[in-house]
């Protein structure tokens, strides 16, 4: 499919600008797909647009159920097809998705490079997903011409991949804000949400907070709002959070 589009190329060139003090381009590059399952559109953001157009091209789109399988995952263990199109790319020795769902929405970010990268760098890269997906939301947000179509039937996936990765990130002290699928949290929502699935009470999350009860219970119910469903019990709570892969174990790699 030619996906050859002014709006996407923009974007691409601006995220790589944005972005370019944090990655050296020469060596990786860095895509994030957002998979909106209920709409069946498609969403794309990277660093190298001429990599987009290529794997659009030769149809990669139509097979992304092999990338949904596991949290991490290699491109050389998926088909013929992906290994063919990589083996086109500069940027080819080491290609990684990571893979995660929230509700109807899957996000996959991938990591390519010339060379191979260690695993402690290769978790310190995909600690900026959030950050990354956050940037991309605004632009999509604002621009219809970037939307892609969903042409894959997508097979039933868990609705947690997997349980995240434990490295501490400073990055919600610096960006404020953390996304998950469609919802944005703000930096007290998310240590809220991890201390409720932590199981503390209000009084303790609110002490914790600096702040009163009445204030933490406002911000409990902006939470429920924000997963639709404002009048659910703390055991629905735990449920809708978790149907939109928000565990202790993520919000680990983020807030320390």
């Amino acid at each position: 499919m030619d996906i050859k589009n002014s709006s996407i190329e923009k974007s691409c060139s601006n995220l790589s600008k944005e972005f370019y003090n944090c990655f050296d381009w020469n060596e990786i590059d860095i895509t994030v797909n957002h998979l909106n399952i209920k709409k069946k559109e498609v969403y794309i953001i990277s660093n190298n647009y001429e990599w987009q157009l290529m794997c659009w091209d030769d149809d990669l789109d139509l097979l992304v159920n092999e990338r949904l399988n596991a949290r991490i995952q290699y491109w050389r263990d998926y088909s013929e097809a992906f290994k063919r199109t990589l083996e086109r790319a500069s940027k080819r020795k080491l290609k990684i998705d990571f893979c995660d769902i929230h509700g109807d929405v899957i996000e996959i970010m991938t990591i390519n490079s010339k060379s191979e990268i260690p695993p402690l760098d290769i978790m310190k890269i995909y600690q900026y997903k959030p950050v990354i997906v956050d940037y991309a939301y605004k632009i999509w947000r604002n621009n219809p011409n970037v939307t892609l179509p969903l042409r894959a039937k997508i097979e039933e996936v868990p609705i947690e991949l997997s349980k995240g990765i434990k490295q501490k990130s400073k990055l919600i002290d610096i960006h404020g804000y953390m996304r998950f699928g469609n919802i944005r949290f703000t930096r007290k929502e998310l240590i809220t949400i991890r201390l409720f699935l932590s199981h503390y009470q209000i009084k303790e999350i609110s002490a914790i907070q600096g702040c009163s009860d009445a204030s933490e219970i406002k911000r409990i119910k902006n939470i429920k709002e924000k997963l639709g469903c404002p009048y659910v019990s703390s055991s629905g709570l735990f449920k809708a959070l978790k149907e939109y892969g928000i565990t202790l174990a993520c919000l680990d790699t983020f807030i320390s």
